[in-house]
């Protein structure tokens, strides 16, 4: 189905919007913090979340950008720019890599999560929001198949709400989405320091170009694994202009 760029920008809000509905979250006043890296995702769901919540007063939105201790300057002032164009407070949260993590992308990932809670903490942020797209997602899970892991909870962090408005958005979407609304820049990949996560992103990646769907079959029936866990309640429209 081929849609003009107005009815394309109203299918990816649609979507993240739904997503939100669904997790029940912002039925009363929240404070949600952002990771903002510069890059298209994350400005992506800035844009999203504050279009959404523009005529909420109850719904605080802020942002945070991780140095990850030789971040480059470019993403920096790209965050910066989106943070100013939307009124988005802008916090940022330095970490200190051992030699031995800076090697290990697991260790990095972990670390980098940690110092995002911790600066959710700090600015009394009870939501974070990460712009993970769906395929970053099913990637994710087809890896936690492969290792035999069902469960991705995270260890002292439940009195921390995590969500990721975009996971049901295909990455070419997304950035097809920040393009047009000039948000954030490319990042040009580096190296992949796990032989299984790539291997296994590759894979995917052709598996879904042969079988289009089979991302958003992970996904789904990841989801269902989630909520077989409990149930979520009290799912309720997010403003009075997209009732």
């Amino acid at each position: 189905m081929l849609l003009c760029r107005e009815h394309f920008q109203e299918d990816v809000q649609r979507k993240a919007r739904e997503y939100l509905r669904q997790t029940g979250l912002f039925g009363r006043s929240r404070r949600i913090m952002i990771e903002l890296d510069g890059e298209r995702n994350s400005c992506a769901l800035a844009y999203i979340l504050k279009n959404t919540f523009h005529s909420r007063r109850d719904i605080d939105i802020q942002a945070v950008t991780i140095d990850e201790g030789g971040s480059d300057a470019h993403y920096s002032r790209c965050a910066k720019s989106v943070a100013d164009r939307l009124d988005i407070p802008l916090h940022h949260w330095t970490m200190s890599l051992p030699p031995d993590l800076i090697a290990s992308s697991a260790g990095l990932c972990a670390r980098k999560r940690n110092a995002l809670f911790c600066a959710a903490r700090k600015e009394d942020a009870g939501i974070i929001a990460t712009g993970e797209d769906l395929d970053h997602e099913a990637l994710a899970i087809f890896l936690r198949y492969l290792k035999g892991e069902c469960s991705n909870d995270r260890a002292g962090e439940e009195e921390m709400h995590w969500i990721k408005p975009l996971r049901r958005i295909p990455k070419r979407e997304v950035r097809l989405y920040a393009l047009i609304l000039g948000l954030g820049s490319d990042r040009i990949a580096a190296p992949c320091r796990d032989r299984l996560q790539e291997e296994a992103g590759r894979l995917l990646s052709e598996f879904d170009c042969r079988h289009p769907g089979t991302n958003y079959s992970l996904l789904r029936g990841w989801e269902r694994l989630a909520k077989s866990g409990g149930h979520r309640h009290g799912a309720k429209p997010l403003s009075k202009d997209i009732e």
